[in-house]
């Protein structure tokens, strides 16, 4: 029989894992119809996105359905924020392997759940905030660039530069109604949002009338379900002017390709890839070899991705985000998202702002959200094949459009220069590959953060001719070692002054091979009869320079450096 103790620690345990169990009990019918509204609103927005997110991914629309639902059941379950809604987004699209989708979702999963067991989440710190906004000012660029296409009604190779020159030299072949199609669906897009921002959200005065508050709530409706407006009527319009059974090359509108109706089948992902049109099968270990930097950039770019979204709206709305726990619950919904045939989810932000807005209260929302899916799945498949494929082009490139950040690009450049280089290098670089574009920004990054610590910041406070005193500004490890031996062999050579303060008190840690350099810099010092004098180190790193035997050097310890000076001798004039 467990203790007591355990009991309530394995308790607590499962209401850390299970955040359902903490605000389940006090739900109330109030919150549940906040939560009703929220949900469906959701719902209405996650449609047409997951299939406009499908097409860019290159992977049939009901795709993106598939991966519309089963993240926001698990997220109700585990999540800790109540506004984030899980699912496919713009970002991990772009960062899909077409081929591969589905293995990458559960590989992100076991990813995911693999970072939460050994506490690896600290990772993405190294994303630095200039690579993220480089990532996501080129992101915006390659994401409607390589939707223009279909805005023309014009077929190109995959990728930017092919689908730039491919518009070119093809333009003669534009398809006017999808030209038309695509540019009134953007305009409309922008208006609808425009309308929304202008007239619906601003602050309701209590004396107007009640025709006002309902024309302000049918705006905002309107406004936060415009791209399911925007679906439905080119959808609509679609189906007056095109005969479904007329060869593709003949109606007047590109469609979207059939898609097969009905819910997915839950099963494991395929291990194994057999080429179409051949007897070759792909290999597990080929898949994995194929996926390269995706098995890391994605995993990685979701859970930031997701975490930023859930931290912002919980300083925004006044609550607390586990990080821990959200690196765990997106790793739970990728892995088994994996098995109703989902391609890799995260948390979207326009969605989860549509959420907030709608005054969601709990995670339960997300139960609202999946069922509309589902629902939609069920029942109208066979009318999604009306759908213009310049319409969803619309609908992408107005939901991208406000990830370029030319203010964040200019507050670099203002704020710290050397961040410039990273953020160039991730921008260039992914017009060529998103995923190398962002690997190549990381460790443009962490090469100067090493070589901060391979440098560090040794300067000189004070010098007559009788001392020096110097300064080190930050913590000394192995990659800076050297440097500072060095730093201090060279006063050795010069034979400037009597006496070297080294001033320490900024010094928060050392290792082996920085005891070893101050170790070689005062032997130095004292065969050039120079007395060296250590300053304000804290009580563990002294007594770990003591035990590397510098006194034996010559070295000697003081609190502050006005006790070093108060007793160095006066210096002597010459006669």
């Amino acid at each position: 029989m467990l203790p007591s103790s355990c009991y309530v620690c394995s308790i607590k345990n499962v209401k850390d894992r299970l955040p359902i169990t903490k605000w389940l009990p006090s739900y109330r019918l109030k919150t549940f119809k906040s939560d009703l509204i929220a949900g469906l609103t959701v719902g209405l927005t996650v449609i047409p996105q997951g299939m406009a997110y499908a097409a860019l991914a290159g992977l049939q629309l009901q795709y993106g359905l598939y991966s519309a639902f089963l993240g926001v059941f698990i997220y109700c379950l585990m999540g800790t924020s109540k506004d984030i809604t899980m699912g496919p987004t713009a970002i991990m699209s772009i960062l899909t392997n077409v081929t591969m989708a589905i293995l990458l979702t559960f590989m992100c999963g076991v990813t995911h759940i693999a970072m939460s067991i050994f506490r690896l989440g600290f990772l993405v710190r190294y994303i630095s905030h200039p690579v993220i906004t480089g990532f996501m000012s080129a992101a915006s660029i390659v994401i409607s660039t390589t939707q223009l296409k279909k805005i023309f009604g014009i077929s190109t190779p995959r990728g930017f530069f092919q689908t730039i020159i491919g518009i070119l030299t093809n333009l003669y072949k534009t398809k006017v109604w999808d030209l038309v199609m695509g540019v009134t669906c953007m305009l409309i897009l922008f208006l609808l949002k425009w309308m929304k921002e202008r007239w619906a959200t601003v602050k309701v005065a209590h004396e107007e009338r009640v025709v006002i508050k309902v024309l302000r709530s049918t705006m905002w409706f309107i406004g936060t379900g415009r791209n399911a407006v925007i679906v439905l009527l080119s959808a609509t319009i679609a189906y007056l002017i095109t005969d479904i059974k007329l060869p593709i090359d003949v109606r007047p509108l590109t469609l979207t390709r059939n898609i097969s109706g009905g819910l997915p089948p839950f099963a494991l992902p395929s291990f194994t890839y057999d080429v179409p049109g051949t007897n070759q099968t792909v290999s597990f270990s080929e898949m994995m070899q194929r996926l390269g930097s995706g098995l890391a950039v994605v995993p990685l770019m979701a859970f930031l991705e997701s975490i930023a979204i859930a931290k912002a709206f919980g300083k925004k709305n006044h609550y607390k985000v586990d990080a821990s726990q959200e690196l765990l619950t997106i790793g739970v919904a990728n892995f088994f998202s994996s098995f109703v045939s989902s391609y890799p989810i995260t948390g979207s932000f326009g969605r989860s702002a549509v959420n907030a807005q709608s005054n969601v209260m709990t995670p339960l929302g997300g139960i609202f959200t999946g069922a509309v899916v589902l629902l939609s799945l069920q029942f109208l498949s066979d009318a999604f094949q009306y759908i213009p494929a310049s319409a969803l082009a619309a609908v992408i490139i107005m939901a991208v459009i406000n990830l370029f950040d030319p203010r964040g690009m200019r507050n670099v450049w203002k704020i710290n220069k050397i961040d410039v280089l990273p953020m160039v290098v991730t921008f260039l670089l992914c017009f060529y590959d998103i995923a190398y574009g962002i690997m190549a920004g990381i460790g443009v990054s962490i090469l100067i953060l090493l070589a901060k610590h391979a440098m560090p910041a040794a300067k000189i406070l004070e010098e007559d001719g009788n001392f020096i005193v110097m300064e080190i500004k930050q913590g000394l490890d192995f990659p800076g070692a050297e440097y500072i031996e060095e730093t201090l062999q060279q006063q050795a050579e010069n034979g400037n002054c009597k006496t070297l303060i080294l001033d320490c008190s900024n010094l928060t840690t050392l290792d082996y091979s920085a005891t070893e350099a101050f170790k070689h810099g005062s032997q130095a010092l004292k065969e050039s009869n120079i007395s060296f004098r250590i300053c304000g180190l804290q009580e563990c790193n002294e007594n770990m320079l003591k035990r590397m035997d510098v006194v034996k050097y010559g070295a000697k310890f003081y609190d502050d450096v006005n006790e070093a000076k108060d007793t160095i001798e006066p210096r002597t004039e010459e006669a």
